[in-house]
Formats: C-alpha cells, structure tokens, sequence
C-alpha cells in the first residue's frame, strides 16, 4: 500500500510499505481524507523522533475489512477515528489525568492516518471510531478530534455562565474555542497579530478581537472587563504569551496551556503574586473517548461551523506544499487524500 515517508523536516516520499494484517478484532479504513495537525509538525521538525516514519492521526476512512468478531461497523460504512485509548483503571485515570495513562499513550493506530489503509484494534472500534453520513460534507469530521481536545481543556477549568475568556491564537484551534466557548454560554476574547484571522473569529462569535501588534494587551483586556479575563486558553504558547495573560488574568483566575511550546520556553514568574492572587496555571493535552462523543454530537448537528477551516483538499504527494502553507498561516489546516 501507499504511505507518506517523514525523512525529516524537508523530505516527504510516497513510498510503498507493507498492508497492515488483521487479526479477528481488527478493522481496516481506507483513508478518504486526512489532516495535518499541529503536533505532526512538532513531531516533523524534532530531530529526536525516529525516522522516516508515517505521522497522521486526523482522518475521515470507507470500512474495507474487518474480523469475523468485529460487528459495530460494516465494510462500506464510512467512519471518522481517533488514536488514543486510556485504561480506565490505573491510578492517572482514577485521578482524571487520562492522557497521562501509560496505554493512553502506547495505543495508536496503525502505521498513521498520512496513509492508503489503516488499522484499528477492537479498543478504538469500542471507544473512539464513529459512522458517518455520506449526505455531509465528511471533511468537516476532521475536526472532531481537535475539537474533542479543546472540549477537554474547557473541562478542565472551572467556569460560569457568563464568563470571559480570552483566546491567544486564532488559528484553526483557536477558532474552534471561540465557537465552543460562545456554545457554552461564555464570552471568548480572540487575541492575535493576524488581522484576517482576527476577523473570522469575530464573524463566528468572538466578544471582542484584540491585536497585540497594534495595542497593549493588557489597557485592551481592561476595556473589556476592568477585573480582568477569567480563563486564558493558549493556542499559541510562548514566554510572550504567558507572560500577557499572567499580566490580565482577574484575580483567582486561570491560565491553560493548550499549545505545545518550544522545549526551550522559559519565564520567571514572580511567585509571590501568584500566590497572593490565586491564580491557577494548568495545561490540558489530548481527548478521550468521552470528549470525541461530545465534539461528534457538535460536528455532526453543526452546532459549530467549521466550513471557514476548509481549503481545498491536496493529494498527499504535495505534502510539503500543504505543510508550508500551514507554517506560513495560509491554511488553517491541510488536508490531504490518495
């Protein structure tokens, strides 16, 4: 079968590779559509990842075998699937702490969604494979796992109606924030220097949009709310910008780390007022099967939009193509087919 080849950060080969076995558990997709996601341009770029390997993980795939024990879906049924399974059991997962869960982070599908067929055990056809309708537009279930992960950050904070929130970073994560935080009765505040992205976050829901490369943040911020922004997600995650919402975060509020930051991202935080504000920094990373259930309900029944995140669909050849139009902020997400 086909397969796309990361031999590092500039060299991509559609490569033939062996078709993955079955056992009597086992499914096998063939992928329709597939997504480039922001931690498979982490995992490109770091030098320690083994390589050439096949990365991937958002994907849209047609049912095309199965074993004789497999009866939740049939060879045909189109189906959208993610890639990581907690246990249930062990002490992270007692506590909530899902994507700490050591089977959490073992389980994966095979070899990754940047593929012509993949493998899905009995564990990701039990807790984390849905069906489709051929009658939507199957390109917009790409998204169901991003969302999943940003359901999951919202969990992970205390909030009331009515709160504010502020977004820093408008991207394809960003925007899928502010839709979910207005669904959820809040008040999400967009921050970023793009002034195009700033404007499709307004148009889909945000309260207000702030550009930081064109006024301060923190005499921007007051404006909106004079004690201060209540949760602070981070879509994008620098000393920068955590050095911003640590600045007008209200007292006893909460800043979540959503991006991955560079592994050499330092700050000095002044303890002291961290302490005598009671302020909260915490971080959220992945889904879990209960998320991805949840952000289905919302794709599928368009309680959000997410047509504005979809260009059009390139083979998976033209990979770097799609990769650099990310990195260069003309796409909010790749997507790629065979």
């Amino acid at each position: 079968m086909k397969a796309l080849l990361c031999y590092n950060q500039n060299t991509f080969k559609i490569e033939d590779i062996d078709k993955p076995g079955l056992s009597d558990s086992d499914m096998l997709v063939e992928m329709i559509y597939t997504g480039l996601c922001g931690s498979d341009i982490i995992k490109i770029f770091d030098a320690s990842n083994k390589k050439p390997a096949v990365y991937g993980h958002e994907f849209v795939g047609r049912v095309v075998e199965k074993g004789k024990n497999v009866s939740k879906f049939n060879v045909g049924d189109i189906v959208v699937a993610a890639h990581h399974i907690p246990c249930y059991k062990c002490h992270y997962c007692k506590h909530g702490n899902y994507s700490m869960c050591r089977h959490f982070k073992e389980t994966n599908i095979y070899p990754g969604a940047f593929s012509q067929f993949i493998r899905l055990s009995a564990e990701h056809i039990e807790h984390t494979t849905f069906k489709l309708s051929e009658n939507q537009d199957i390109r917009e279930a790409i998204f169901i796992e991003p969302l999943a992960c940003c359901i999951r950050a919202m969990e992970r904070v205390k909030f009331r109606k009515g709160d504010v929130f502020s977004v820093v970073g408008a991207g394809a994560m960003g925007i899928l924030f502010v839709q979910l935080i207005r669904l959820f009765n809040c008040k999400a505040v967009a921050v970023d220097i793009d002034d195009k992205r700033l404007s499709l976050a307004k148009k889909l829901g945000a309260y207000h949009i702030v550009n930081p490369s064109k006024s301060d943040i923190l005499s921007s911020i007051r404006k909106i709310t004079d004690i201060g922004i209540d949760t602070a997600v981070l879509t994008v995650t620098n000393k920068y910008t955590l050095s911003d919402a640590l600045s007008y975060i209200r007292d006893g509020g909460c800043i979540n780390i959503f991006g991955v930051s560079g592994k050499d991202s330092y700050i000095p935080i002044n303890f002291e007022k961290l302490y005598k504000r009671e302020a909260t920094i915490k971080s959220t990373y992945s889904a879990t099967p209960e998320t991805l259930k949840k952000a289905y309900d919302i794709i599928i029944n368009k309680k959000i939009n997410v047509s504005p995140l979809i260009s059009e669909v390139m083979n998976l050849s033209d990979f770097k193509t799609g990769l650099d139009l990310m990195l260069n902020r003309k796409l909010y997400k790749a997507i790629f087919q065979l």
